[in-house]
């Protein structure tokens, strides 16, 4: 659909293609890493006449270096040879210049990686100095801000296609070995050994060609370590171990052999593809090994990365703590305008400014024209995060090649969310959940607790607290049927899933175009469909639970209560999908229906309860049959706008429910993953069906003067 909002003005183009000349100046000028030109903030510039390199921007800390401090201080290299008797234009000079250099390697990774590191260019083939492109200096930047803070480096590392990741964090771990630390064990862990030795044998090609004036020992390599075949040490050619640094190379598969080994920096490539079995984890493994990592120590090294694969696993859930600042680990996420060769160069500049007009005449489109395309609004996102025009040039040119926008999105993700979106077996697409997101979710009125009962009810406040209101109950309408409160029961405990109460609001779903007089959108009135109006999600004993269900359902207008039964119910449900922690307290539903009147009934089946004569029980039973109803009707009524939740815990918990391949459904396992609330919502869309429909008693009363219209805490 086209939003078009008039002309745009001409500066704005103006604006545009100015802001874009910046952005590929910061992306594309590449920083002098043997002069330091550039390549950091945090650098002094030094000159020094008849060095090599007479003007060097180095760090803080190669100045408190005294070869650099002397050298200063005289003024030249030829200065300070006199100053202590030797000739100015001798191998002396030559000597003193190397000195230099070594010492500022030792504090200046980009410097060594430029001057004697040398890698295979993935083109020519040829060997080449390892320069720096933009994501992997951002990637050095994140190492050395936490090393130069005298911090442990620790970073989990979510990795878009092929940039260099694993190169550049295995090669730094390489310039410590070096040039930093002595007896300061490596270990590189990939999903294969083979997959880790490939990884090693960058660091191997450097020591064959790391030139001889650094360690003069002559051409370094990597020797067997008492004759294993996984750990090797550097040697010089007769086989004498240089500095004294293990390289330990393992894999998931056989990750024991390294329980008891003296590690000080680790390298997990591809966490994500690890496959667990009930005998081994990537959390087991990283554990293990991390437990073995003096804690605290500034060069201590341990880096987590992998390209993404769902939201599920350790690694999505570890990348989310680390993102959320909950964990010792930081989190780095690189997008795909951060790499250079997802760039599409413009001819000419009258073609880069008719794109530019091309976005801005289309950057309200929230329609596609054909499956592979993004919609103009997309496209002006991507500019909005910081993309160049050749980057998103780039992007719609192999856009083309997907069907999907999800496909596109794991192959060329623009931010973190994007690089997790699963596009296997959703019950939603995640476009369709980010489209209705964005237009459903919103801040409740009130957040905290109910407490008391009947007309002793009090809300109080708390920022955390486990009752959220959108909508307070209406005062307004006369209705019938009008609210329903669905249950669903989780565990006592915090590990367990949550206990969830929403309040669902039906009106709208049956009478269109009604005022809400308590709660009003932009335009006075509320959309056609089910609406959620309120929610409690919290761990509470069952019984105090189910009191908590009935005090919502009594204050909203006495709403149907339903409560999913099978926690409750003696038998177990048929299916082994819905095998819960066992029996727990029976009776509290008998007792529910004998003090509130409007309680969910459903059919009984059990051949006991026909023997005593009971043809109906309380609560709405999930089985395989009622379960795969409750999935269809609700996927027709989101799809169709006919479902709304303003809760964005709710489309946290629908991007990650999923068809299981035995064709059960339910999240997709991994830590803090629920579907509790998406639960409570699909029996609602489902018992919904299957209700009266809720009428209109008399036109809206005009709100009460002797107490407010918004029922809140003044109110009671």
């Amino acid at each position: 659909m086209k939003n078009t909002e008039g002309p745009f003005e001409a500066d704005e183009i103006t604006a545009i293609l100015e802001q874009d000349r910046l952005r590929l100046k910061h992306f594309t000028d590449v920083p002098d890493q043997v002069t330091g030109e550039g390549v950091g903030e945090d650098r002094r510039l030094v000159k020094i006449p008849d060095h090599d390199i007479p003007r060097q921007w180095v760090p803080e800390e190669v100045l408190s270096e005294p070869a650099y401090k002397v050298v200063m201080e005289a003024g030249s290299v030829a200065e300070l040879l006199r100053q202590n008797g030797m000739q100015p234009q001798s191998s002396d000079h030559h000597r003193f210049c190397r000195l230099l250099r070594v010492v500022r390697m030792r504090h200046d990774p980009a410097f060594a990686f430029a001057t004697v590191f040398h890698i295979k260019d993935k083109t020519t083939g040829a060997l080449k100095p390892f320069i720096l492109n933009y994501a992997q200096r951002v990637l050095l930047e994140e190492f050395e801000q936490m090393r130069r803070a005298g911090e442990p480096i620790r970073l989990v590392l979510l990795k878009a296609r092929q940039w260099g990741g694993s190169t550049l964090t295995q090669l730094y771990m390489a310039w410590i070995q070096l040039f930093v630390k002595e007896g300061w064990n490596s270990l590189i862990v990939a999903q294969t050994k083979d997959t880790a030795r490939r990884i090693k044998a960058m660091y191997s090609k450097v020591l064959m060609h790391f030139p001889n004036e650094v360690f003069r020992v002559g051409q370094l390599r990597f020797s067997p370590v008492e004759r294993s075949a996984a750990d090797s040490c550097i040697t010089d050619p007769r086989g004498r171990p240089l500095r004294s640094n293990v390289i330990t190379v393992s894999s998931f598969e056989n990750y024991e052999s390294t329980r008891g080994s003296d590690i000080a920096m680790a390298h997990f490539s591809e966490v994500a593809y690890w496959r667990t079995t009930p005998q081994k984890s990537a959390g087991g493994l990283i554990r293990a090994v991390s437990s073995g990592i003096a804690e605290g120590v500034a060069c201590t090294m341990e880096v987590m990365e992998s390209t993404a694969n769902g939201k599920s696993g350790y690694f999505y859930d570890e990348y989310q703590e680390a993102k959320l600042g909950h964990s010792a680990r930081k989190a780095l996420f690189i997008p795909f305008f951060f790499i250079e060769h997802d760039r599409l160069p413009f001819a000419s500049e009258q073609e880069r400014e008719e794109f530019a007009r091309y976005l801005l005449e289309h950057r309200n489109d929230t329609v596609a024209g054909e499956k592979t395309a993004e919609p103009g609004a997309y496209l002006w996102q991507l500019w909005e995060k910081g993309a160049t025009l050749s980057h998103i040039r780039w992007y719609v040119s192999r856009r083309r090649s997907f069907h999907s926008h999800a496909q596109m999105a794991s192959e060329a993700p623009s931010d973190d969310v994007e690089c997790f979106t699963f596009s296997g077996h959703l019950m939603i697409s995640p476009e369709t959940v980010m489209k209705v997101e964005r237009q459903e979710r919103r801040m409740p009125l009130f957040t905290g607790h109910l407490q008391g009962s009947g007309d002793e009810r009090r809300l109080r406040k708390e920022e955390n607290g486990p009752l959220r209101i959108w909508v307070y109950p209406d005062e307004h309408l006369r209705t019938q049927n009008r609210y329903m409160v669905v249950v669903d029961v989780g565990g006592r405990s915090e590990s367990s899933d949550f206990s969830v109460i929403t309040v669902i609001d039906r009106l709208y779903a049956d009478v269109e175009g009604l005022p809400l007089f308590n709660c009003l959108p932009a335009d006075g009135r509320m959309a056609p469909g089910l609406h959620v109006v309120a929610r409690w999600r919290g761990h509470l004993r069952y019984d105090l639970m189910a009191d908590m269900a009935v005090e919502l359902a009594g204050w909203y207008d006495q709403a149907l209560l339903v409560f999913e039964s099978n926690t409750f119910d003696k038998k177990r449900a048929e299916a082994s999908e819905f095998v819960d922690e066992g029996d727990h307290i029976l009776g509290i539903l008998d007792g529910v229906r004998n003090r509130y009147r409007n309680v969910y009934m459903r059919s009984s089946s059990m051949s006991e309860d026909l023997k005593e004569r009971k043809v109906s029980k309380v609560g709405f039973q999930t089985n395989r049959r009622t379960k795969q109803q409750m999935v269809d009707c609700f996927t027709v009524m989101f799809e169709d706008g006919l479902f709304h939740d303003p809760d964005e815990r709710f489309y946290k918990e629908l991007s990650i429910y999923e068809q299981r391949p035995d064709g059960s459904y339910g999240n997709i396992e991994g830590a803090g993953n629920h579907d509790d609330i998406v639960m409570t919502d699909m029996i609602a869309a489902l018992v919904h069906q299957q209700q009266p429909r809720a009428t209109l008693d008399s036109p809206p009363r005009h709100p009460r003067t002797s107490r407010p219209a918004t029922i809140n805490e003044s109110w009671f």
